[in-house]
């Protein structure tokens, strides 16, 4: 009966042996995949888009948003000072440096088109999660006194810091 009842013990060990190394890759897959090492950690793209009805006609918000596209400090709250640099493209500089609590950013024109009222810039100098950043503004014509402003903003973050910040940039 000893050798049986050994056998028994033996056999629990080894289930018991297989159950705990299951478990323990498991685990170690969990929790790897929650940080994200893998061989490729692909990018995590948010999408941002809102409208916004102004009361003024296109040519007049156009004004704003394209031509005085360097002086961003004249109305967005969070720039104290921005300059233009780089070529001159038609009305406007091919680049805008601002300087925000977050630092000094500097503005890429991708596309500007006065006739569709649209501009399109990536940033430089945001933070490290962020790997690019790209705006895209439009003014459509709604009557003579009336402009929707369409803004589509694309952020790719990566990186750890990117994946535990992704629910916070929504």
């Amino acid at each position: 009966m000893a050798g049986c009842s050994n056998s028994k013990q033996l056999i629990q060990n080894t289930k018991m042996k297989k159950r705990i190394s299951i478990s323990a890759v498991a685990f170690i897959a969990i929790a790897f995949s929650s940080l994200g090492i893998k061989a490729q950690t692909p990018k995590i793209n948010l999408l941002i888009k809102k409208e916004i009805l102004i009361d003024a006609g296109v040519e007049k918000a156009w004004q704003v948003l394209g031509p005085q596209f360097t002086d961003a400090y004249k109305w967005a709250s969070t720039v104290s000072t921005s300059e233009g640099q780089g070529e001159k493209i038609g009305d406007i500089y091919s680049e805008r440096v601002c300087t925000t609590p977050m630092g000094t950013l500097k503005e890429k024109v991708l596309e500007y088109s006065a006739d569709n009222h649209l501009l399109s810039y990536s940033f430089e100098g945001m933070p490290k999660m962020v790997r690019f950043a790209k705006n895209t503004w439009q003014l459509i014509s709604i009557d003579s006194n009336q402009t929707k402003l369409s803004l589509v903003m694309e952020i790719k973050i990566g990186g750890f810091m990117g994946k535990m910040m992704k629910p916070m940039m929504k």
